[in-house]
């Protein structure tokens, strides 16, 4: 397998893009990795490299770079010092404060990046995303149907919001296939929080499905992490890979 880290011009900056994909000239079907608000730590860069095992060219783009090269955030210790901490609201400044508009443009740099390299197919787009990750999956599929076919959320935050435009608003429109899955014992983002996200999703029949895993918490699918489940986990990477297999690539 290759890995590698690019540096994308935006005008603005340069957006820092983790790039996995198999050995071989390709082309892979292209999967978009959203990761989660403490950035594109280990236990992340573990899980792409594993989709990218499958025979996919897995592409995650930074989502702080705009404050600095691949953040990372020991979530713990930030609780541990409070929610009033001045440590723990920047990084919450920072979590919000990188909007659906910013990521967007992000995308759509990624994508014209990615459509000049001949070993990437970006015929069929699938995309995966943790926690507020998960949020930009719902936003991708709803806002770009042409090109994102098929996407899943692991332990989703911030898509049940009391704004209009909240996410899970916007399943409906959705016409590709999308699947959530969410951990009974998520202290982050509960099930109750999220039951009008998951409801939504379970209304798109055949395109869509939701996994309620029971004693998972906030961050089950993050290899090493404090909250991983295996169980869990195996499940939700199991369905990806199959919905992926499904929807990529010129194929499809």
């Amino acid at each position: 397998m290759q890995t590698e880290r690019r540096e994308l011009d935006t005008g603005d900056g340069q957006l820092g893009l983790y790039v996995a994909r198999p050995d071989g000239d390709g082309p892979f079907p292209l999967v978009m990795f959203f990761h989660h608000g403490p950035g594109f730590d280990d236990g992340s860069r573990e899980a792409a490299d594993a989709i990218a095992d499958e025979g996919y060219c897995v592409a995650v783009p930074d989502r702080y770079w705009r404050n600095g090269p691949w953040l990372t955030f020991d979530v713990a210790a930030l609780f541990a010092e409070g929610p009033d901490s001045p440590a723990m609201q920047e990084f919450l400044g920072l979590l919000l404060g990188t909007t659906d508009d910013m990521v967007s443009a992000d995308i759509a740099t990624v994508l014209a990046s990615l459509e000049a390299d001949a070993s990437v197919d970006t015929a069929n787009v699938g995309c995966i995303g943790y926690c507020i990750g998960a949020r930009t999956v719902v936003r991708a599929l709803a806002g770009q149907p042409d090109t994102f076919v098929a996407g899943v959320g692991l332990h989703p935050s911030f898509c049940v919001t009391p704004e209009p435009n909240s996410p899970h608003l916007t399943v409906p429109t959705i016409s590709g296939r999308l699947h959530m899955a969410q951990g009974t014992a998520d202290q982050l983002a509960s099930l109750e929080q999220n039951q009008p996200l998951l409801d939504a999703v379970a209304e798109l029949g055949d395109r869509g499905s939701v996994d309620v895993i029971d004693g998972a918490d906030h961050g089950f699918a993050v290899p090493g992490g404090p909250a991983y489940h295996p169980e869990g986990a195996a499940r939700s990477y199991a369905m990806a890979h199959t919905i992926f297999a499904e929807h990529l690539g010129s194929d499809a």
